[in-house]
């Protein structure tokens, strides 16, 4: 239901010529979901499909229609130009706006909206200008052409923002001409090095020639800038900076590529190693100079260009150079003397490994990273350029070369494919790299074989067309091939031609031009059909800025019209329903209620605001008047203590703290002057309880009221009466309503209510004297007793413990004989001392 009142609402405002479009859609969707059980999720899913379609429609024909001119429209992706579209005849009666630019996906195809000849959509042209045959695998060339990359010129037409596939294939050649060229730290620790390079160059060219017979060996030496401090400059180290050694130098081209193996033998073992006190080299000094000086290195055109760097130590990089003062970074350019060394080392800094990386993609070069320490920190160098690998070189350099072969294997084997787009062009590409998984997003393949056939899927598209109008020129590019696209743009209508332009056209109300279709308005007027006269603006301003204010309520809105409608000549029409006013800024749905009354049907909606009638108010005229906050039989709104808010009392605290209560603020619980409640409650308590103030004082006959007993007071409040509860001096509550009751005849100077009184008190029951007092005296009696009890509980255990103790002591205890000290014996030996004498 809910996805029907969407519709409803909002296929009114769709175009004819989009309706059909929409209904097919819309009829395929619900046939697919139809043919399903329509569960909960199959609904959501449906509304879902549903809704996207109907945004997709209307903002891709929106895009479209915003375009003024030929040229911007065939510049909007998937957009048309018609220059004499037709118009239905209830089009034209209803005086519906011409179209020119509309989505090519939205209108039909049989010319009902535009014949062929006024139709302007260009499309994207591509036509091969150079495809060489790929040289065979097997193929043992002698000479410089051979071609990997096919084709190799093509020349495109694009239209913007529509994207041109192209297929380009490249296959491994075998014998592509190589230049090799070794770049050697000749630092002292080197030396061993040197020399197993120098004695493996025969077999080195050996390789070389297995690997293709177009092969040229080249060799240049580093140590580093001859500056403090790099290098000792002092007069007896700079001549003699260690025994045997050579003077050191910033880079030299010891030897220029060359296929002769011996010259290259011969450079290596005369060349001397150097010495530099500090623990990094200048390397990237030496690189950036082999890179650069194509012509006095010897680099070929057409040859896979191949730098080996050996090194046994760090290397200085960008800012460094501020050790010895140099703060210019590095040019990039060639600096090599007659002597084909290094001389500018004092007026630049080191290059960075970015710098590197750059001139050697567009030298086409591949590094060699061949060291035989500081194994990570090379390894992350190599990671961070397109253009290197990395091989661990043994300390006397005895697997050179392997190292050569597997090096050169793995960069063969690894294709990769760069261009100089611009942001005008952009260029995408996507390979199966010779397998059967699936295409996927990349510029790259690795694990080439030769004989492989490898194809890359390039998406050209134009982004931007350029102001001058001229052709631009992207290469595609390998290491050693290139491709070259040549770009015109089609930014321009073939109708824009001088002879089918129609001056001062009755179309442009004659102040104006009419080109393909559309109306370019003479100076001092704009519009489609420039209707609209520009002596309002001020010229030296942007006319579509002051139109735009004109169009807006405030400086700071950002949609014009409040986003209801379009600016006209400087003024808003408002497009959608319930939507008024100057700036389209009165939206009627705004004074709506909840039951989509305007104004809750009691005033009239002026710019988003009701204009209440009388007796009514509110921001949407709901509340009623004061009426309705008046007691009945008294003339005070809300009793004159409070407000009348919507139809409601809001009660308030007088000055002396006193807060007021009921319906109409008539009741006060805390006022010491008399609220009805207060008023009628010595004489209720006198008339029906004989008891109180008047009964006391014998006044009773001074009350004017009429009560009446009652059993209960339930259902009273309902009927309207208000509830009254007071406690006596016996401390009993008595209750009590009191009811406005016009048809009653009162008692002279009484007003006429109704009051009704419960018959009977709530008194509190009296508490029991008697039992209190007998539980308080047996609860004393049973304490004490219990706590004897435990007393004596207590005792006998610890007696017995006591006793348990005793008898454990006692059968322990043993008795020893000891002699009396006072005894003494009663008899006494004598011996004769002259017994047993000798006569």
């Amino acid at each position: 239901m809910h996805l029907a009142v969407a519709l409803g609402v909002w296929l009114p405002q769709v175009r004819h010529y989009q309706l059909s479009l929409l209904t097919h859609l819309l009829l395929r969707i619900l046939v697919t979901f139809i043919s399903r059980p329509l569960d909960h999720h199959n609904m959501r899913c449906c509304i879902l499909v549903v809704i996207v379609v109907m945004v997709g429609v209307v903002t891709g024909q929106s895009e479209c229609e915003d375009q003024e001119t030929c040229a911007l429209c065939i510049q909007t992706p998937g957009c048309v130009w018609c220059s004499k579209p037709k118009l239905p005849n209830k089009s034209q009666e209803a005086g519906e706006v011409v179209v020119h630019c509309r989505n090519f996906s939205h209108i039909s195809h049989d010319g009902s909206y535009c014949d062929p000849d006024h139709l302007e959509n260009p499309t994207n042209d591509v036509h091969v200008i150079l495809n060489k045959t790929l040289t065979a695998a097997t193929d043992r060339r002698t000479d410089e052409e051979i071609i990997q990359l096919a084709p190799q010129r093509i020349k495109l037409k694009l239209r913007k923002g529509i994207p041109q596939n192209i297929i380009v294939k490249y296959q491994l050649a075998t014998g592509y001409p190589m230049d090799l060229y070794f770049l050697m730290d000749l630092t002292e620790s080197m030396k061993a090095t040197k020399g197993t390079v120098a004695r493996l160059g025969h077999e080195l060219a050996m390789l070389l020639r297995d690997l293709t017979p177009q092969y040229r060996l080249g060799f240049g030496s580093f140590i580093d800038k001859v500056l403090m401090p790099y290098i000792d400059t002092s007069p007896g180290k700079i001549q003699n900076p260690c025994e045997g050694c050579a003077p050191p130098y910033a880079f030299r081209n010891d030897l220029p590529l060359t296929d002769n193996a011996t010259l290259f033998i011969e450079s290596v073992q005369r060349t001397n190693v150097s010495s530099s006190p500090d623990t990094a080299e200048g390397g990237l000094d030496g690189m950036m100079q082999a890179i650069v000086c194509g012509e006095m290195i010897g680099w070929r055109q057409l040859a896979r260009k191949i730098i080996i760097y050996t090194t046994d130590a760090k290397f200085h990089m960008a800012g460094d150079g501020l050790l010895a003062g140099i703060t210019t970074p590095s040019d990039e350019k060639c600096h090599l003397n007659e002597a084909r060394e290094y001389d500018a080392y004092d007026k630049y800094d080191y290059p960075s490994i970015s710098q590197i990386d750059k001139v050697a993609g567009e030298h086409q070069i591949n590094i060699i990273f061949a060291v035989s320490a500081h194994v990570d920190l090379y390894k992350q160098v190599s990671s961070l350029m397109q253009t290197s690998t990395f091989g661990r070189l043994d300390p006397k350099a005895d697997n050179i070369l392997n190292l050569v072969k597997e090096q050169y294997e793995k960069l063969s084997a690894k294709v990769q494919l760069t261009d100089n787009s611009s942001s005008e062009v952009s260029v995408e590409y996507s390979s199966r790299c010779g397998g059967n998984e699936p295409l996927k997003s990349t510029n790259k393949c690795d694990g080439i074989k030769s004989g492989d056939d490898i194809e890359f899927f390039l998406q050209v598209t134009a982004n931007e067309c350029p102001e001058d109008g001229e052709t631009r020129y992207i290469e595609v590019k390998t290491l050693q091939d290139t491709l070259i696209l040549e770009i015109d743009f089609e930014c321009s209508c073939s109708c824009n031609s001088t002879a089918e332009n129609v001056v001062s056209a009755e179309e442009c109300s004659k102040k104006g031009t009419l080109v393909c279709g559309a109306c370019e308005c003479d100076q001092g007027y704009i519009g489609k059909s420039c209707e609209c006269n520009t002596r309002y603006l001020d010229f030296s301003e942007d006319y579509e800025d002051q139109i735009r204010k004109r169009c807006t309520a405030k400086e700071e809105d950002t949609e014009v019209c409040s986003g209801y409608g379009y600016c006209h000549c400087g003024k808003c029409v408002c497009t959608a329903p319930d939507v008024s006013g100057p700036y389209c800024n009165c939206n009627r749905r705004k004074c709506l209620t909840g039951e989509e009354e305007i104004c809750s049907g009691h005033g009239s909606c002026q710019c988003n605001e009701c204009q209440c009638e009388e007796g009514y108010s509110g921001t949407r005229c709901e509340c009623p008047d004061s009426s309705n906050c008046i007691a009945t039989g008294t003339e005070e709104v809300c009793s004159g203590h409070g407000d009348c808010n919507c139809g409601r009392c809001k009660c308030q605290q007088d000055e002396s703290g006193n807060i007021y209560t009921g319906k109409f603020c008539e009741d006060c619980s805390t006022c010491t002057t008399k609220s009805r409640c207060v008023e009628y409650r010595d004489c209720v308590q006198c008339q029906s309880f004989h008891s109180g103030p008047h009964s006391y004082d014998g006044t009773c006959h001074t009350c004017n009221i009429n009560t009446s007993f009652i059993d209960s007071l339930n259902g009273q409040q309902e009927k309207g009466a208000r509830l009254c509860t007071f406690e006596d001096e016996d401390g009993c509550l008595f209750y009590f309503t009191y009811q406005y009751n016009s048809k009653l005849s009162p008692l002279k100077g009484a007003p006429r209510y109704d009051i009704f009184v419960q018959r009977e008190r709530q008194c509190p029951t009296p508490p029991p004297v008697l039992e209190i007092m007998f539980g308080l005296i047996g609860s004393i009696v049973a304490v004490g007793v219990l706590t004897l009890c435990i007393w004596k509980v207590i005792t006998v255990i610890h007696d017995r413990k006591e006793l348990e103790k005793f008898e454990e002591d006692r059968l322990k205890a043993e008795w020893n004989k000891n002699e009396n000290p006072l005894y003494k014996n009663p008899d006494t030996t004598f011996q004769n001392p002259a017994f047993a004498q000798p006569h």
